[in-house]
């Protein structure tokens, strides 16, 4: 086997085992469901056996993280094509993606929404524009102005306008190309910032924002720092709606808990669980 410094930083797979109403436990592969159960060992051997395939397709080892409901520290791992795994205490980040200049004009990021002091900034225009090509897809005839349109209603206040343009391009994109195409996954993304700005609906901008976390990690989204991005401002969301409504935060902790975790955000998980009273605190 290759030292664990010289495999590649990506892909980074994702292994969960989380509670399951109808089957005691699931197994998830990057969000997707593989295997469900009550032998956790059985879990295990199955999480282990889709990574050795994945390794094996790659033709080399490959990175992964598991998490599981009664530990809030993730298994660091590398497992190759002949089933070794090796616990490595990290991983390396992602190497930073390269950018092309179709880039989108930065949109006035002026008044960008900090749902608490100790937040992350929210995504704004500006970020995408310093940090991600624009999809070529998003700059063709067929979908530019639909684009332009969304920005333009949030440079003038208007975010109503904007949330609503941007969901009618993303639903348009899915018909067209689907959910997971590169495009459509950014014009999700902006739908996400765009409904943040709002600071209503926060159990509902909380639920939007977890989803576009999963949705950039399931399709490997670039920049990766959007990703995270995503991910923290649904934490800080969620700490407002836990201070409006401790019941609507208790009933998303779960799937907060879970994304945070998929985007190695444990901390974060940490936070949300300790809360929620699954882990003891300190």
């Amino acid at each position: 086997m290759r030292t664990p410094g010289s495999v590649p930083a990506t892909p980074l797979y994702a292994l969960m085992i989380r509670t399951d109403q109808a089957h005691g436990l699931a197994l998830t592969l990057d969000g997707e469901q593989i295997a469900a159960g009550p032998d956790i060992e059985a879990l295990r051997a199955s999480g282990l056996a889709e990574l050795r395939v994945r390794a094996a397709l790659a033709g080399r080892p490959v990175r992964a993280r598991a998490v599981e409901p009664a530990s809030p520290i993730p298994w660091n791992m590398i497992v190759s094509p002949d089933g070794t795994v090796v616990d490595v205490a990290e991983h390396p980040a992602a190497p930073a993606p390269v950018t092309e200049d179709n880039r989108l004009e930065p949109a006035d990021s002026r008044g960008t929404p900090e749902a608490e002091p100790s937040a992350p900034p929210a995504r704004t225009a500006a970020d995408a524009s310093a940090q991600a090509a624009l999809p070529a897809l998003l700059g063709s005839e067929a979908y530019r102005e639909m684009w332009a349109a969304a920005w333009a209603a949030h440079r003038t206040g208007d975010l109503p306008a904007a949330v609503a343009l941007a969901y009618k391009l993303e639903t348009t994109l899915v018909e067209q190309v689907g959910d997971m195409h590169p495009a459509t996954v950014t014009v999700l993304t902006a739908r996400a910032w765009l409904t943040l700005c709002q600071r209503t609906e926060l159990r509902e901008t909380t639920e939007l924002l977890i989803v576009t976390a999963l949705r950039c990690r399931a399709t490997r989204y670039r920049p990766e720092a959007d990703t995270i991005r995503t991910a923290r401002n649904a934490h800080a969301c969620w700490h407002l709606l836990r201070k409006e409504s401790p019941e609507q935060a208790a009933a998303l902790a779960g799937r907060l808990a879970d994304m945070l975790a998929i985007l190695g955000e444990d901390d974060r998980r940490r936070d949300v669980l300790t809360w929620n009273g699954v882990l003891p605190a300190g």
